[in-house]
């Protein structure tokens, strides 16, 4: 079933236009049939596999009536990541998989998904941060000894909240893309949750260097002063402070690290349609389900109350 405003122009008390090319390719994006997307099979993602940098750039994230600051991995830092594994990268799947991560971070135009391929979930969406200002609002007892699900997750403002704000909660994470989850979710809940995050320290071998080039400058002439100064600009511009806070991993550490997330996350991808027999809600029900900014198409809606009616506890469920 397709999905579309049911308004004429004359309606809406607009004029005709020339057609906007890449106004029409985003309309196009929320215009495919539901029986033409290949739906990605729901699943558990395994948090204990993966990968990590050696350090960890962030952005900081100050929320309204929030004690404490929000970590937030920047996309700058998922970029260098690719780059760096795509020096040591063999195996063709994984290749394609770096190039499918890079393309989802490069996209154009005005559109922020690619329907049925890529959710939006490298974007921080404005309504995720009011989620987490409502959250803070509540009551003690209802932030606090919860589990709690979030669903297009991303970024994952609130479970960031939930899980830094009490101990107790034990917050499940889900989004449709597993680069989502691997490049994004897991570090934002590690800066939050593990690592111990500190300001971005410049590299100290340059500053010897800064400091031997203006003594030298003192025995040269203009011509060489003007030099050292392209030289020093340009290597600057190779090397920016493009964040507002890091963490370094340790190697060895690693699966410790992974293990404590895992104590209190679960995370999952793909479609929501098979997601509550992944969630296994037989067993145990949440208390809390939360989601910001997630449905942007009609044929979403029967499955997202399917995952909250299957998911939710009753009667005190909240979502």
């Amino acid at each position: 079933m397709a999905f579309r405003f049911n308004f004429t122009n004359e309606e809406l008390d607009i004029e005709d236009t020339e057609e906007d090319p890449q106004l029409e390719s985003s309309l196009h994006d929320l215009n495919i049939d539901e029986e033409q997307l290949n739906k990605i099979p729901s699943r558990e993602y395994d948090i204990l596999s993966s990968p990590l940098p050696n350090v960890i750039q962030a952005d900081i994230l100050q929320v309204p009536n929030v004690e404490y600051p929000l970590y937030k991995r920047t996309l700058a830092d998922v970029q260098f990541q690719m780059a760096e594994q795509d020096n040591i990268i063999d195996n063709e799947e994984d290749t394609t998989t770096e190039k499918e991560v890079l393309n989802m971070l490069n996209l154009t135009g005005n559109t922020d998904l690619i329907r049925g391929v890529y959710e939006g979930g490298f974007k921080t969406w404005e309504c995720s941060i009011d989620l987490v200002q409502f959250l803070s609002s509540l009551p003690e007892d209802k932030i606090s000894h919860r589990r709690v699900l979030e669903l297009g997750c991303g970024s994952s403002l609130p479970s960031l909240f939930l899980l830094s704000h009490s101990q107790t909660n034990r917050v499940d994470v889900q989004d449709y893309n597993d680069q989502v989850i691997r490049y994004i979710t897991i570090p934002n809940i590690l800066l939050n949750t593990v690592l111990s995050v500190q300001k971005p320290t410049a590299n100290t071998e340059e500053i010897e260097e800064d400091e031997e080039e203006e003594d030298d400058e003192e025995n040269i002439d203009e011509e060489d002063d003007e030099e050292d100064d392209d030289d020093e600009s340009k290597r600057v511009e190779e090397d920016p402070i493009t964040c507002d806070a890091e963490a370094e991993i340790q190697t060895e550490k690693i699966p410790d690290m992974l293990k404590q997330v895992s104590s209190r996350t679960r995370a999952f991808v793909g479609d929501w349609s098979s997601l509550p027999e992944q969630l296994n809600v037989d067993h145990e029900k949440y208390d809390m389900i939360v989601t910001s900014e997630t449905i942007y198409a009609e044929h979403t809606l029967p499955d997202l109350i399917h995952v909250i009616h299957k998911s939710l506890k009753k009667p005190d469920g909240v979502w």
